[in-house]
């Protein structure tokens, strides 16, 4: 009676602990592969549709660029999710609706995206008369709320 006690608590014991960690997976599945098996001017809409499926991100001005992607996090020991892969495939058709051009990216091209350095000047923050009316008279409220602090702009 002892042993299968404990037979039953080391049976109950494996099978409630995970030893593999736990993946989340978004998106298409093995998205890279699949693409390899597309061709450039030869697979056209239907053949991505029956291998892949339907997009999940759609250009609302573009309706011949397709966009697949594929996102795995795992939980490393400590329990901080990390990235595991982030594939995406950029798929653009012509107008006949055949591949035009396969491009995918993977972690490590991804980082090599270079952003401008240049500042863009907002038009809706220059200095107006408006602008400084409109800064004085908040102000002149601010200072005024500060020196009584039962202050409201409204008569009681």
């Amino acid at each position: 009676m002892k042993y299968l006690k404990l037979f039953i608590f080391c049976l109950i014991l494996t099978n409630c602990s995970s030893f593999k960690q736990p993946n989340e997976v978004h998106g298409i599945k093995n998205i890279i592969f699949k693409s390899q098996i597309l061709k450039k001017d030869v697979s056209n809409k239907n053949d991505v549709l029956k291998l892949i499926g339907y997009q999940p991100l759609i250009d609302p001005f573009d309706k011949n660029l397709w966009s697949y992607f594929e996102i795995v996090i795992e939980k490393n020991k400590l329990g901080k999710k990390e990235f595991k892969k982030n594939n995406i495939l950029i798929i653009k058709f012509n107008n006949k609706g055949i591949i035009n051009k396969l491009e995918t990216y993977n972690l490590s091209n991804m980082q090599n995206i270079e952003f401008s350095e240049s500042k863009t000047k907002s038009l809706a923050l220059d200095e107006s008369i408006i602008t400084k009316i409109l800064n004085s008279s908040r102000k002149r409220l601010q200072r005024a709320k500060k020196s009584d602090d039962d202050f409201s702009p409204f008569p009681k």
